[in-house]
């Protein structure tokens, strides 16, 4: 649709697209409880493995992608701050399907998350500093405001409103697909649309 017709999709932009992480990411703590934090002292070991990996391997591979394929800046920036960020509730979802270690999953994406408040800021700006000026502190409490509020309050409700969050969570997978595609739409269809009426 973003390629077809833009203007379907140009629509949700800005706050929208805050919005939007905000519910991916209270549909990701209305999975979690407090026992998915205290796992995290049954499993240091991989936990620890896997959160190395995701804050090392995943970035500076963004980095490279963008280098080795010539990146504009602002895609470059975009890769390297999506490859920045934590796991989500598809890594859990994929996890489960396989038939894998569920409770290590969402151990290592409940870190991750808490653990991208600092590291997502600092690694974008590390690594996209001389591409662009990045507001490190801004990137801070943006993402204090995406992922650990929504988070928190997801936890919360989980905790003491169980009964209703049960019911509430099944449909947060496909609610968290269709976030997700309206943001990457927009973004498509932004660029189509600007290279169809160039400034």
């Amino acid at each position: 649709m973003a390629m077809i017709f833009p203007p379907a999709l140009t629509w949700f932009h800005g706050p929208w697209i805050t919005y939007g992480l905000g519910v991916i990411m209270l549909g990701m703590g209305l999975t979690l409880t407090m026992a998915d934090f205290k796992r995290i002292l049954i499993y240091p070991k991989w936990i620890l493995t896997g959160i190395a990996l995701q804050y090392t391997i995943m970035p500076f591979a963004g980095l490279a992608l963008a280098s080795f394929f010539e990146l504009p800046k602002m895609l470059a920036v975009g890769l390297i701050l999506v490859a920045s960020c934590p796991g989500g509730t598809a890594s859990n979802v994929i996890a489960f399907v396989a038939k894998a270690n569920v409770a290590l999953s969402v151990s290592m994406t409940a870190l991750s998350t808490i653990m991208a408040i600092f590291m997502t800021p600092l690694l974008t700006d590390y690594l996209v500093g001389s591409r662009l000026d990045v507001d490190a502190w801004q990137l801070f409490l943006g993402t204090v405001k995406v992922v650990l509020v929504p988070v928190l309050l997801g936890v919360g409700l989980n905790t003491w409103f169980s009964r209703i969050t049960q019911k509430i969570v099944p449909i947060a997978p496909p609610v968290a697909v269709i976030v997700i595609a309206l943001i990457v739409g927009s973004i498509l269809s932004t660029i189509k649309n600007t290279r169809l009426c160039p400034q």
